[in-house]
């Protein structure tokens, strides 16, 4: 495992927090609270392994977010729980980068082979601090106390100067899309001219973002979070996994088949709902 990848990935399998955080607690996450979406998105998962005490991590949790948030600017850190989806109770870490000069000056590529870069003095730093602060976090994979599954993804924001204030809520959703080949140019195009202003303009509370991987595990390959500023707004949207508001069910419905991507698919999403947790 290379250094970022120890450094950066390990660091979200320790950022866990209690099962006991009910769905109901984390709608006490406000919009205000909710950071401003990087325009480049790290995002793990992580999977505890059965013997795993989560609650033994809380403090740890918090107080590395902080640390990390507080230490590296234009750095966001933050732990979210699946809530609904294929992995709902598993836990993603993410790591919010305002610009993908920020993420290359924290994690350049020191050389022509390199995908995933490596952690420069200064993020190194404060991993040191954050380690030595919290005591149980280490930087290497600790198969006694956790357990990552797969590798991380960077994506980029796909139009993200076009967006307005976009921020990742208490919630997002997340689906990640296998597009049919040939067809990436004008999946793109359609993402960021069509269905991201229909989001923005008739649905407050909710938007849309269309990720592309730059790095790691899903590269070159496609995603889309659906942002809520909470879980109460999600349920409002999406009562479950399945329907929609009575309130809003035809205007919803014009706007799905505005922005419907399936034609692009090459296969049916995959996708949870998480919920922060911190």
């Amino acid at each position: 495992m290379n250094n970022r990848n120890i450094l950066i990935v390990s660091t979200m399998v320790i950022v866990l927090t209690m099962i006991a955080c009910s769905q109901s607690g984390s709608d006490q996450s406000s919009q205000s609270n909710n950071p401003a979406l990087g325009e480049v998105i790290a995002y793990r998962k992580i999977t505890l392994q059965s013997h795993s005490k989560e609650g033994k991590y809380l403090q740890q949790t918090m107080t590395s977010n902080r640390m990390w948030n507080k230490n590296l600017s234009g750095l966001h850190s933050a732990t979210f729980k699946g809530d609904r989806g294929e992995r709902a109770g598993q836990f993603c870490g993410v790591w919010m980068f305002e610009s993908v000069e920020k993420r290359d000056g924290y994690f350049p590529l020191t050389n022509k082979d390199d995908e995933h870069g490596t952690g420069v003095e200064e993020f190194s730093n404060v991993a040191t601090m954050v380690n030595n602060t919290t005591g149980n976090i280490n930087y290497t994979y600790v198969p006694q106390e956790s357990e990552a599954t797969g590798v991380y993804t960077d994506y980029v924001v796909l139009g993200f100067d076009q967006l307005k204030n976009p921020t990742l809520g208490g919630l997002f959703a997340l689906r990640e899309y296998e597009i049919k080949a040939g067809m990436e140019a004008e999946f793109e195009e359609f993402c960021v001219n069509t269905s991201v202003p229909a989001f923005q303009k008739n649905f407050p509370g909710m938007e849309i973002y269309y990720l592309k991987g730059d790095r790691g595990a899903r590269k070159g390959k496609y995603a889309e979070i659906l942002s809520f500023e909470s879980v109460d707004k999600r349920d409002y949207f999406f009562p479950t996994h399945d329907s929609t508001n009575a309130e809003i069910a035809d205007e919803f419905g014009k706007m799905y088949e505005t922005t419907n991507v399936e034609s692009f698919l090459a296969e049916p999403a995959s996708y949870t709902d998480y919920f922060k947790v911190n």
